[in-house]
């Protein structure tokens, strides 16, 4: 750890790391926005991969309810037996 002996360094160093910080902040701008923000397709190929890609995640949500549905109906049985019992 190098000890910093005028007010000088002090200041480059802290303006060396405002600016390692700056394009920290910018990279991360750019990192996110590539990964959140979807990209319009070019052409028609991408454009039909892309529906199937969301069509094959709306299936999977699908099945994923209904085996979702199918291991846990008995919490939902017990909760409409509870509330006939309870009125």
């Amino acid at each position: 750890m190098k000890v910093y002996s005028s007010l000088k360094e002090v200041e480059q160093r802290k303006e060396l790391l405002r600016e390692r910080i700056r394009n920290g902040n910018t990279t991360i701008t750019r990192l996110s926005s590539d990964i959140f923000i979807p990209k319009t397709p070019d052409t028609r190929k991408e454009r039909i991969a892309q529906w199937v890609n969301a069509g094959l995640i709306g299936f999977d949500i699908v099945m994923l309810a209904k085996k979702l549905d199918n291991k846990y109906a008995f919490v939902m049985k017990s909760m409409e037996l509870f509330k006939k019992w309870r009125s």
